[in-house]
């Protein structure tokens, strides 16, 4: 061995020793402070660091942990939610061997890379570059980034990584797995927490809503119980569609659906009135084009059971009725009553933000204020929140995309799931599989939930558990394309 290398080991096992010892004394510290937050932390980039050599791992835990354990955490008490920050940093360090598989494979498999991917790649960059360059504080953009694209690990994970058709199997199977458990989750807050939350007087009827399945039970604030929803009826698009290609038996199919749908009546989300149309007419749209007259009693079922819903909402869950119902919800979305303890809605929050952006400030009104500004807290508020308190300016992901990241973030970001909605369907039309068919009809109406949802909540750019779904849909609709493309590619020789 050489003087040379003999040096340079001893400086690598110095830095190595230096290292450890450093990490063994921060970790030592944060075991000390007792404090949930920090030790969670630890453990996830611990964790995380560790499960790098073996990515589909993480995946499993972060789909799984990710999607159930954030009723648990609520249940325990508000500060142990903050332990899902943990599970936040695996799924952003999946960002490394996803990226790094990207740019090492060679350029005839980068083609492969289905179009969306990359625009949601250049989403996250434009975001990032854009920030930079109007940077407020750091921890403003470090909170932004993390609130947007904690799950875009995941979905470059399932966009990049070599994946077998077994590994696709076992995760649908999970995921399957978790819209079933949602139904007892959603039985104890109905039989529990909502007895708990009525006592609190001002909430009255709207108690419900405490009722969100394994993404959360907040018995002060709101739940996430849209989440709930988007998910089970996501699922639910994906048992029918198989079973309409054989691929499901009937009884199994309609044992799965009444275990699936049943927590969507033990709570108030009457954005459910919506989606399930929404649903039924995705899955049935190639057959009613093709034959209408035949599919009319369908048409018309789906609109009766829309209609029973309606009023089970309306009379049971909220024992009002559609006249004060109607006026009530056009309000607060249309109107000009703000949502809640907000001073907008759903509608006045896209005119405020259109009022103050414009040709007298172009540069915001394309690139926006940078991640994390619209973000509104209690603490570590974004500063163009600051500037508008209780206002709601971050109200819907798109007025959030707005004020953060402009008309160009705009553009970006719905840009991914119209072309996705495109080469999912071109997947549909070339493949002679009925099972892909299926799963591509599920995808378009996982898309259309998306859709909604840009103009219903922030939960897209803000809520982890949505994020993972969303991430799912891409991830899984990039695998579809690009195991279609390896099928053709060998059909050819």
């Amino acid at each position: 061995m050489t003087l040379a290398k003999k040096y340079q080991t001893k400086w690598s096992k110095l830095f190595v020793f230096l290292a450890a010892s450093f990490l063994a004394f921060v970790f030592g510290l944060i075991a000390v402070t007792n404090n949930l937050i920090l030790i969670g932390l630890a453990i996830g980039l611990v964790l995380g660091l560790f499960l790098l050599s073996a990515p589909k791992k993480a995946i499993w835990l972060v789909i799984s942990l990710g999607l159930v354990t954030p009723a648990l955490l609520d249940m325990a008490g508000p500060g142990y939610s903050k332990i899902l920050w943990a599970i936040s940093m695996m799924a952003l360090l999946l960002w490394i061997p996803s990226m790094l598989n990207l740019f090492s494979i060679n350029a005839r498999y980068k083609k492969n890379i289905p179009h969306f991917v990359w625009i949601a790649i250049l989403f996250a960059c434009f975001a990032l570059i854009t920030t930079v360059f109007q940077l407020h504080t750091f921890g403003e953009m470090l909170g932004g980034f993390k609130r947007y694209f904690q799950a875009f690990g995941l979905m470059l994970a399932l966009a990049t990584l070599a994946l077998t058709r077994k590994d696709i199997n076992q995760w649908l199977k999970l995921l399957l797995g978790i819209a079933l458990i949602q139904l007892p989750f959603a039985l104890f807050e109905r039989l529990v927490l909502v007895k708990e939350r009525g006592g609190f007087g001002e909430w009255g009827a709207s108690a419900t809503d405490v009722v969100a399945g394994t993404f959360g039970a907040n018995l002060l604030t709101g739940s996430p119980n849209s989440i709930m929803v988007i998910y089970i009826l996501t699922a639910c698009a994906f048992v029918v569609s198989r079973w309409k290609v054989d691929a499901i038996q009937t009884s199994r199919m309609l044992l799965l659906v009444s275990i699936i749908l049943l927590p969507i009546f033990l709570g108030e989300t009457k954005i459910v009135i919506i989606m399930f149309p929404i649903m039924a007419i995705g899955l049935l749209r190639k057959d009613i084009w093709l034959n209408p007259t035949k599919y009319l009693p369908i048409i018309l079922g789906i609109f009766i059971f829309t209609l029973l819903l309606a009023v089970f909402y309306v009379y049971v869950l909220l024992a009002s009725n559609f006249s004060e119902a109607y006026t009530g919800s056009m309000s607060y979305n249309i109107g000009n009553v703000g949502y809640g303890e907000y001073l907008l809605n759903r509608t006045t929050v896209m005119t405020f933000w259109w009022n103050l952006h414009g040709g007298h400030d172009p540069l915001t009104f394309l690139f926006g204020h940078g991640l994390g500004s619209s973000y509104e807290s209690s603490v570590n508020a974004g500063h163009m929140a600051q500037l508008y308190v209780k206002y709601g300016i971050n109200l819907t992901t798109v007025s959030t995309i707005l004020w953060d990241l402009g008309m160009v973030g705009l553009f970006l970001y719905i840009s991914i799931f119209i072309v996705m909605w495109f080469q999912v369907g071109k997947v549909w039309q070339r493949t002679s599989n009925v099972i892909i068919k299926a799963d591509c009809l599920a995808i378009q109406v996982g898309i259309a939930f998306t859709m909604l949802f840009i103009f219903y909540s922030d939960s897209q750019v803000n809520l982890m558990a949505h994020e993972i779904i969303v991430a799912l849909l891409i991830g899984y609709a990039a695998f579809l394309y690009q195991e279609q493309h390896k099928e053709l590619t060998v059909s050819s020789f």
